[in-house]
């Protein structure tokens, strides 16, 4: 997720400052024909313009490598890759797709795809006029991608979210680290013990794939009902929702939030300054790269259920406004084909979505990572969300600070979000 954030894969990362390319609407490489998104050349090469988020150069340069493999595939398509933050990308999406000026391959996340198919062209004509042989793509996050029966993109990564450690402040403390099937009170006890010298066992903050599945393993609370409903006010839902900020404003184990600020635990993380956060497989990359200590993973900590997770990720799907469809669809099959999905599995920029190359991720990850992924993955169930999840999301950013920082109940916090969501 993908991250939104060290995701996403589903979220792919925040943690730096992206680079944003601001290159617009692709104008015409010399050609005759133009449309939103892409343009067409008198010799029938086309360009089209994929939108993606990225957290910096080395986020970037994965997925300019991607684009480069179509053309080296298809020399008459190329690709013009435009990068934003992963906190904007969205908004930015929402009023293109809304005003028709859209990228012709347009980068979709499985948690928010319900907001926006109404921009999206769905991909099942194109599926089974090219006969693309869709079973080796992972089925759960085929239907992340999918909405009302219909398919809006295709996927090229999922994972399951886990916690992420700093060895060395575990090691510091003594304080043993976390093993597969450990619980909540081995994780409050960690937590505890490595709150110290102006450091803090945990960051918590009220993003939702960092968020809820350490509230789905505390009381089995979901946001939405079975019905497809908003359900953050349900009694299980504000008994972990109140746990999980108390670890900031009651417990001082996770540090309180200065504000409204997504690469608030990412920060925290890398800069040493926490022992333990959420993220997910699509964060290896990143993390290899910018931690400057030992990184381990752990699954989320099992309540009285066991231990429990959502998974999430990530595909490229095609806006309406494209005035080349199939040719999008040519790129994109070519994205999430084994040989570009192989790639990025092994770079750790991607859990790959096919099952025939996810081996390869495990090539550069953490060591003890693939029974962590394997037990979180069998655990794991996909996260549903609200057709208008961006708009929750983002609310829920704004009012449960407050919560963190003892200003507000979790009670009083989800039920301003409840309401102003269902406006």
């Amino acid at each position: 997720m993908g991250k939104g954030r060290i995701k996403g894969g589903p979220r792919s990362s925040t943690i730096a400052v992206a680079m944003v390319i601001t290159t617009g609407l692709v104008s015409g490489c010399g050609g005759d024909d133009q449309g939103s998104g892409g343009s067409k050349a008198t010799n029938g090469a086309v360009t089209l313009t994929w939108s993606m988020w990225a957290s910096g150069t080395e986020d970037r340069d994965a997925w300019q490598k991607v684009a480069d493999d179509v053309a080296a595939e298809h020399p008459n398509i190329k690709i013009t890759l435009e990068t934003a933050p992963f906190n904007d990308y969205f908004t930015k999406l929402g009023t293109r797709l809304a005003g028709g000026s859209a990228p012709c391959i347009v980068s979709m996340q499985s948690l928010r795809t319900g907001g926006y198919t109404s921009g999206m062209r769905p991909l099942d004509d194109l599926i089974a006029k090219n006969a693309l042989d869709v079973g080796d793509f992972d089925t759960s996050i085929m239907a992340g991608l999918a909405s009302g029966g219909k398919q809006y993109a295709l996927p090229y990564d999922l994972g399951s979210l886990v916690i992420t450690y700093n060895k060395d402040l575990f090691k510091a403390a003594d304080v043993p680290a976390p093993k597969v099937g450990w619980t909540m009170a081995d994780f409050e006890s960690a937590a505890k013990a490595l709150t110290r010298d102006g450091k803090h066992g945990f960051v918590a903050y009220p993003t939702d794939l960092y968020m809820f599945p350490m509230l789905l393993s505390r009381t089995g609370a979901e946001p939405v009902d079975a019905s497809g409903k908003l359900a953050l006010t349900a009694d299980p839902m504000v008994t972990a929702f109140q746990w999980y900020a108390d670890l900031a404003a009651k417990d001082g184990v996770a540090p309180k939030v200065p504000g409204v600020d997504n690469n608030f635990p990412d920060t925290q993380f890398l800069n040493g300054s926490v022992a333990m956060s959420v993220n997910g497989p699509w964060s290896v990359l990143s993390l290899k790269q910018q931690a400057k200590f030992g990184v381990g993973l752990a699954t989320i900590p099992a309540g009285p259920g066991g231990s429990k997770t959502y998974s999430a990720g990530s595909g490229f799907g095609i806006s309406q406004s494209c005035p080349y469809p199939d040719e999008a669809f040519t790129a994109i099959s070519v994205m999430t084909g084994a040989k570009v999905l192989g790639q990025l599995g092994e770079l750790g920029r991607a859990y790959p979505a096919r099952k025939s190359v996810q081996d390869k991720w495990y090539k550069n990850a953490f060591e003890g990572a693939k029974e962590v992924i394997d037990a979180a993955n069998a655990s794991a169930k996909p996260f549903r969300t609200t057709g208008n999840w961006d708009q929750v999301t983002k609310t829920l950013n704004q009012y449960g600070v407050q919560a963190f920082n003892g200003q507000a109940t979790a009670a009083d916090v989800l039920q301003q979000v409840q309401q102003q969501a269902a406006r």
